[in-house]
Order: C-alpha cells, then sequence, then structure tokens
C-alpha cells in the first residue's frame, strides 16, 4: 500500500507541528541521557538555521521528541544566499559549490524550502552520530517522522502549550520549566535567541509581557488533566504561580557560568560605566559594551584575555 502524501502549505510555506520516536522497545529511553538529548537540540538549530524556516517550540523527551517549525513560502534566492546555505550543510565542498551548474543550485533552492527535505538530513544525521557515539549499528528512528500542518496562530500556540506540557503530563515534573530538553526551559533561563519570540505572536509591549501571558496560559492547560490518570501541575503551584502574577521564577534554574565566570554583575548602566573607566585607565581593551543576560536582568564583564592588558 502506498504512503500517503505529506500534507504541505501552499507555495511550501506554513507551520508545521513535527514528531518522530526512536526505535526500541518498552521502558527504552535513548534520549533521557543528557548528552544524546542535547546533541538532537542541537541539530534542530543548526537545521533549522539552515533551511528556510524558523523554529518556534521543541521538547525532547525520553524516545520521541517534538518540534515546531514555520516554513517559508517558495522565493527566489540570491546565489550568495544560497553558497551560505549550502557552505552550511557541506563545509568541506568549497570548491565543489563553486563549479555547480545554475541547475543544481535550483535544485538546491528547491531543497531548502522543503520540510522533508530538512527532516531526512536532520534525522539521519542524528542517527549516525548515536550509533558512533554508542558503538551500534541500525536504524534509530523507529518509523517515518510524522507532520502536522497547523493552520493559524491560535493552532500554534495550542501546539506549543501541548509539547511544553508534555513533561508534565509524563508525571516527570511538576512545573514545566523544570525540563531542561524544552524551548519553554530555554526561554525562561534566557538561551531562546535562535527561537521564535513569544512576542511575536501577540501585541505584546514587551518580552517580559508575552513571556508572563504564556506561563499564565500553560499553568492554567497544564494544571487540567486531558485525559484519565493523567498528570497534571498541582493545585498548590498552581496558586503560588498565580499569587506571583506568572512572573518568572524560574529563571535561575539553571546554571548560570556567568556568576563564576565573570569579574564584575551588575546593571548594564553599572556595567558600561566601569568599561568606560577601565578602558580610559588603559587596563581593559576586550570590549566596549556589557555582556546581557536573562533579557537583560543581568550584565556583566568578563575577564581580559592576558595579553590585551597593557600596564
Amino acid at each position: 500500500m502506498a504512503r500517503q502524501r505529506r500534507l504541505k502549505g501552499v507555495g511550501g510555506g506554513g507551520w508545521y507541528h513535527l514528531y518522530c520516536k526512536a526505535a526500541g522497545g518498552k521502558g527504552e529511553f535513548p534520549l533521557a541521557k543528557l548528552l544524546h538529548r542535547r546533541k538532537l537540540i542541537a541539530l534542530m538549530r543548526f537545521y533549522t538555521a539552515a533551511f528556510c524556516c524558523e523554529p518556534v517550540a521543541f521538547c525532547v523527551m525520553g524516545n520521541h521528541y517534538h518540534l515546531i517549525v514555520e516554513f517559508d513560502k517558495r522565493r527566489k534566492l540570491s546565489r550568495g544566499e544560497l553558497m551560505r546555505r549550502a557552505l552550511m550543510l557541506y563545509p568541506n565542498s568549497a570548491d565543489d559549490l563553486k563549479c555547480w551548474p545554475d541547475w543544481k543550485w535550483e535544485r538546491f533552492e528547491e531543497r531548502i524550502f522543503n520540510v522533508s527535505e530538512m527532516m531526512q538530513i536532520f534525522q539521519s544525521t542524528y542517527g549516525r552520530w548515536f550509533n558512533r557515539q554508542n558503538d551500534r549499528s541500525g536504524r534509530f528512528w523507529g518509523s517515518r517522522f510524522k507532520s502536522v500542518l497547523l493552520k493559524d496562530l491560535r493552532a500554534v500556540l495550542d501546539c506549543m502549550l501541548y509539547i511544553d506540557l508534555n513533561p508534565v503530563r509524563a508525571g516527570l515534573v511538576k512545573r514545566p520549566e523544570e525540563w531542561k530538553g524544552s524551548s519553554y526551559y530555554l526561554r525562561v533561563v534566557g538561551k531562546a535567541d535562535w527561537l521564535r519570540p513569544l512576542e511575536h505572536f501577540e501585541q505584546y509591549k514587551s518580552a517580559r509581557q508575552a513571556i508572563r501571558d504564556y506561563r499564565g496560559r500553560l499553568y492554567y492547560r497544564g494544571h487540567v488533566p486531558t485525559k484519565k490518570g493523567q498528570a497534571a501541575i498541582p493545585t498548590a503551584v498552581l496558586k503560588h504561580e498565580k499569587a506571583l502574577g506568572f512572573e518568572m521564577p524560574g529563571m535561575y534554574l539553571a546554571k548560570l557560568r556567568y556568576f563564576v565566570d565573570g569579574v564584575m554583575i551588575g546593571s548594564e548602566e553599572y556595567i558600561r560605566d566601569q568599561i568606560r573607566l577601565l578602558r580610559e585607565e588603559g587596563v581593559y581593551k576586550r570590549r566596549k559594551n556589557p555582556i546581557l543576560h536573562l533579557g537583560g536582568v543581568h550584565a556583566t564583564l568578563r575577564e581580559q584575555r592576558s595579553h590585551a592588558i597593557a600596564w
């Protein structure tokens, strides 16, 4: 029996909810190991940058993952833009790429707007890496990936809530931000710069307002089980977050390296003034601007490289 053709957006563009499960028997969780999970997320980031799409949300569980992306509608790209993306995918083929005829570039342009092409290379790359890492052979993914075309922003938002609540529904955590394999965790700790900002979905005045609104929706949705016996966010946790106005107390869940790697921490204005003074004294030349963290909550000054110090 022939496989059903995938449903795709008009002109190739559209929002997609992508899902795939690893091969293996009941009780096997190959993606549970932190190294394995981090590699999959790194490849998500890389391939969504190489192809003409923007990642919105993801969640990597023990034996499967979810990913939401928006693919651009097909458009004509400059040869320079095509070369940039080709070098990302084929970094050791610069000389060969210069010799490509026009028909190859046309085929390449067609591929990088195609969700199926991205998923094929993304999943096969991860499968080969996993096998090398664990000295194994055979296929890693259990079946063909699933793809759901999301009609509008409401459907996208509901799907985001669904995948960010996966760890809660599975009973792995009580709060969605506690699961380090999700896009929501990255948003909370300020490391989601490669994902579509939440403020782009509504007419929010600020990123802070957007994350607070999304956090409220997430907690209210997660408090209600969708089927019998399903885990949910406890009532006490919901009441606590509601009392806080759904601000982000979880922003320090991650081990933030700048608390140990920086030489100075404070407001952006304070750090900027200190950099100016140190540069005037000739003892600091590394940078002119503070390094911002957690959306500007903190700013830091890093240690000066020894060879740049002018005594």
